[in-house]
């Protein structure tokens, strides 16, 4: 017998479509991470749909409470699984082992994408595409979180009609400064301006190697704080898109030589940085002399060390100079993210 109630509910419905539940599921083997990065917990996900998940937990969060989640499984090391999600979700329901939550999704991932993923997520194997798959939506929702209300520019970048190879690169540096600010206290609250996180992948793209890669992922999570209002990058994202892999190299080193051979942090000594041909080979891997000559001479170009090489005589020289300008060291530093501790990212 239908009650009174169960007939206003009906009646309150006409003329409205409901909206098709999602399936629910129970999954095998996965977990969701919650709590404090200094205390994190875990929780097994006892039912999963696109649209939330019921988790077992002790926890009671106030209904309508926003928590975050990091999506993984179950007795699998970090190592050996691509799926670590973190992803925002606002409390629904309790039940008596655990809590309901509803997962809160950025407008720029697609639904399909974040629907594939939420089938596929317990499978043992990660094919290609599954771990294609899950880069994407992590890196989605890492530019969401560093700008949760303009986040559509980055995102409308990454999603591009572009090659695989510079997807796959931006992807790289996206989760790369994803890591990178990983173990910070305050994560959530890191911010980035949407045109400087632009046109870093705009910009980073092109390069396919992993010095490059980092560089760019360096730069992006230096240009993270806690309102998104630094701009102050914005003149390395030009310079650092001029840079090779190989003017990389011997950039880093220039940089690395330079930070372990003075006291003087804020600024560039006296003291020249000099490397032989043979250290110039380790550095570069390359034994065209007249390639590294030209590499040297394009980073003087570019202002990031301070001596032109000499072509204006004839025979091989053996040394070269390669003393970094203080906006060498400035690039480097902040590629190598003003978050770490010196030496982290490049060691």
């Amino acid at each position: 017998m239908i009650t009174a109630k169960e007939w206003k509910n009906w009646l309150r419905t006409l003329g409205y479509p409901q909206p098709e539940r999602a399936p629910r599921r129970n999954p095998n083997g996965l977990a969701a991470m919650h709590g404090s990065v200094s205390s994190p917990k875990l929780g097994h996900i006892k039912i999963i749909s696109r649209t939330g998940l019921f988790l077992q937990t002790s926890e009671r969060w106030p209904i309508g409470e926003v928590v975050t989640l990091t999506l993984q499984k179950e007795n699998v090391a970090a190592s050996d699984s691509e799926l670590h999600i973190d992803v925002h979700a606002r409390v629904a329901s309790y039940g008596e082992d655990g809590v309901g939550l509803g997962f809160i999704l950025p407008p720029g991932l697609d639904a399909s994408l974040w629907e594939h993923l939420v089938e596929t997520a317990d499978s043992p194997e990660e094919t290609k595409d599954t771990q294609f798959i899950i880069h994407m939506v992590r890196a989605i929702l890492f530019l969401y979180r560093l700008c949760p209300s303009r986040a559509l520019a980055p995102i409308h970048v990454l999603t591009g009609e572009l090659d695989q190879f510079r997807t796959e690169s931006m992807l790289a540096i996206t989760l790369g400064a994803e890591k990178m600010l990983a173990d910070e206290t305050d994560v959530d609250e890191m911010r980035a301006n949407p045109g400087i996180v632009a046109g870093i992948l705009k910009n980073g793209c092109w390069e396919y190697n992993d010095l490059t890669q980092r560089l760019w992922a360096g730069l992006l999570a230096s240009s993270c704080n806690k309102d998104g209002t630094d701009l102050s990058n914005h003149d390395l994202i030009e310079v650092l898109g001029q840079v090779t892999m190989n003017q990389a190299h011997i950039l880093v080193e220039a940089c690395r030589l330079w930070s372990d051979g003075t006291e003087d942090k804020d600024g560039i000594g006296e003291h020249p940085i000099i490397i032989s041909h043979e250290e110039m080979i380790r550095v570069t891997g390359m034994y065209d002399l007249y390639r590294n000559a030209t590499d040297v001479a394009y980073l003087y170009i570019y202002g990031l060390i301070k001596n032109n090489y000499d072509f204006s005589t004839y025979g091989t020289k053996s040394m070269f100079d390669i003393t970094p300008t203080p906006l060498g060291m400035r690039l480097f530093k902040e590629c190598r993210g003003h978050l770490l501790e010196p030496g982290k990212v490049f060691s």
